[in-house]
């Protein structure tokens, strides 16, 4: 992860059910990233699952937001991270300048 800190980080949100092991994955990941998230459960929620199907296209959990841009789930997070590239998208949903160097 990027060492300068930002100064208005983009939110994340992560829809999920407490039964699902790539949502807690996920949440492993994110939290290893030192980043913050807001947790949507589904479970027991239509109108929340509604919600997380009309955003993203999918019916499955997790699936991961960062600012407007739809990651996807676990493995997209987790390839994205593999990538090096979730620095570049956390600055470009933030607002940041742009880093030169990379």
């Amino acid at each position: 992860m990027d060492a300068s800190p930002m100064t208005n980080p983009p939110e994340i949100v992560l829809y999920g059910s407490a039964l699902c092991p790539y949502c807690h994955m996920a949440k492993r990941l994110l939290s290893k990233q030192e980043l913050a998230y807001t947790e949507i459960s589904v479970d027991f929620h239509p109108a929340r699952r509604d919600e997380m199907e009309a955003r993203s296209g999918r019916e499955t959990v997790p699936q991961i937001f960062i600012g407007a841009t739809h990651v996807g789930g676990f493995d997209d997070l987790s390839a994205l991270v593999a990538r090096g590239e979730l620095p570049a998208l956390l600055r470009r949903e933030s607002g940041s300048p742009a880093d030169p160097a990379v």
